[in-house]
């Protein structure tokens, strides 16, 4: 568990503040990608982390995202062809709009099988495409940098502590806590 959040939340808003300076970043070195991708590796690690520890609240962990799928070729994806062009085991033309929780999302890229940054040729970071070991062969999930950014800002702030609410689940066997930002939602 964690002790005290602050140190991971003000990490989280540095990772936020990186991400959103290379949303502008046209030239992109190896040094320059691998980073970027520790660093939404890591925040989200700290984003699940922050939840799992309950410094943030289920409705946070619960929050929609929406993001684009692209379904399988039926192409089984494993560890000798994982690098080739990802149209040979996903549908690029086809895609479906859907919402993730947050707490998927996060799971999606600590999981990764499959992780991309999504770049123009010569042009700024959109976003993420990313499989999990899970879903790889279902599946593959795109985000945009932006509601990375606002994830990890969101998580970085916390939350207004005003109202919380604490109940026992059965089927987690443990305390569910929410926080609500204005008392009259109790």
């Amino acid at each position: 568990m964690i002790s005290e959040s602050w140190y991971w939340r003000t990490d989280l808003m540095k990772f936020a503040s990186s991400l959103r300076k290379r949303a502008n970043q046209k030239r992109w070195t190896d040094p320059s990608l691998c980073r970027c991708e520790q660093l939404i590796m890591v925040g989200f690690f700290y984003v699940r982390k922050l939840i799992d520890s309950r410094k943030l609240s289920r409705d946070f962990a619960d929050r929609q995202i929406k993001l684009t799928a692209y379904p399988s070729t039926g192409k089984h994806v494993h560890l000798m062809n994982v690098h080739h062009d990802l149209d040979e085991f996903f549908d690029m033309g086809t895609h479906q709009q859907k919402a993730a929780k947050i707490e998927q999302i996060a799971n999606q890229v600590i999981h990764s099988y499959i992780f991309c940054l999504v770049t123009e040729e010569s042009g700024p970071l959109q976003g993420i495409i990313v499989a999990s070991d899970v879903v790889r062969d279902r599946e593959l999930l795109e985000f945009s940098l932006s509601d990375v950014i606002k994830i990890f800002e969101l998580a970085g702030k916390g939350e207004d502590d005003k109202a919380i609410t604490l109940r026992y689940d059965d089927k987690r066997q443990d305390y569910v806590m929410r926080i609500f930002r204005d008392a009259k939602r109790r």
